[in-house]
C-alpha cells in the first residue's frame, strides 16, 4: 500500500479562542511539490510551523515517514531533524548576521556530521558550486549579500543536511522577477538531484503553477480544495 512521505491529519490550532486552523488534512509524495494558497492571515505559515515543529496545534497529527512527530522525545526530534527543514520569507532574517556566510553553510555540518575542518571546507565549497555562488561570497556577512545570493546561501546550508522535506514559506516574493526564476529553477533542480518534497507556500498562484504538482487552497484555516496543476510544465521553471 502507498504511503506519502508526509501526511498532515486534521491538524487544528488555536491562540486563546481565535481558531486559526481547522481540521487540515493533505499529505504529499516524495519528489513532489504541494503550493498552498491564500491570502495573508489565512492559515498558510502556522501549517508550516507546525510542520517544521516550531508550533504545536491544538489537535491532529502529523505523520512523517511513518513517525508521528508530535509524539517523539527530544533525542527522536534531533535525530529527524535534519530531515526537516524551512526556507523562510525574509531572505535578510535567515542567516545569523555575525557570522559569514562560510560559517553559516558549516554550521549544520559541525552540528549533525562529524568532519574534520578540511572535510567541512571541501563539503561547503561543492555545496556553493550547486547553489551557483562563488568563493568571494564565503568571507561575506548577510548584509553585503542580495537578497538572492542569501537565498542560494540558504538552499546551501539546508541541503548539506540532505532533507526528505522542506517547506517554501513565500522564498521568492521578497526577489525581483528574473532572480525569482533564478531561485525557483535552483529550487526545482535540488528537487530532482535528491528527491526533495516541498511545501510551497505562497500568495501568488503565478508562482505556485510554475513549480507544484498539485495546489492546495486555504481560506479560514481550512483547507477549501486541492487540486492537481496541469499547468506546470507551460510555465518554463522546469526540474532540468
Amino acid at each position: 500500500m502507498h504511503s506519502p512521505l508526509i501526511d498532515v491529519q486534521s491538524l487544528s490550532k488555536k491562540y486563546g479562542r481565535q481558531k486559526v486552523l481547522n481540521e487540515v488534512s493533505f499529505s504529499i509524495d516524495e519528489g513532489k511539490t504541494l503550493g498552498l494558497f491564500g491570502i495573508s492571515g489565512s492559515g498558510k505559515t502556522t501549517i508550516g510551523k507546525c510542520m517544521m515543529l516550531l508550533e504545536r496545534p491544538t489537535s491532529g497529527n502529523i505523520i512523517f515517514q511513518g513517525n508521528n512527530l508530535f509524539k517523539m522525545n527530544k533525542k527522536e526530534v534531533f535525530r529527524i531533524r535534519p530531515r526537516l527543514q524551512m526556507i523562510f520569507q525574509h531572505p535578510e532574517t535567515s542567516l545569523n548576521p555575525k557570522m559569514k556566510v562560510f560559517e553559516s553553510i558549516a554550521e549544520p555540518l559541525v552540528i549533525y556530521k562529524r568532519l574534520s575542518k578540511s572535510e567541512i571546507r571541501s563539503e561547503v565549497m561543492r555545496l556553493i558550486r550547486q547553489v551557483g555562488l562563488r568563493p568571494e561570497h564565503l568571507d561575506r556577512y548577510p548584509h553585503q549579500l542580495s537578497g538572492g545570493e542569501i537565498q542560494r546561501a540558504v538552499l546551501a546550508r539546508i541541503i548539506s543536511l540532505e532533507p526528505r522535506f522542506v517547506v517554501a514559506d513565500e522564498p521568492t516574493s521578497m526577489l525581483d522577477a528574473s532572480v525569482q526564476a533564478q531561485i525557483l529553477r535552483l529550487m526545482m533542480r535540488c528537487q530532482k538531484d535528491s528527491d526533495l518534497a516541498y511545501l510551497f507556500i505562497s500568495h501568488d498562484l503565478d508562482v505556485l503553477r510554475a513549480v507544484c504538482d498539485r495546489i492546495a487552497y486555504i481560506e479560514a484555516g481550512s483547507i477549501r480544495s486541492i487540486e492537481v496543476n496541469d499547468d506546470k510544465k507551460a510555465w518554463g521553471i522546469t526540474r532540468t
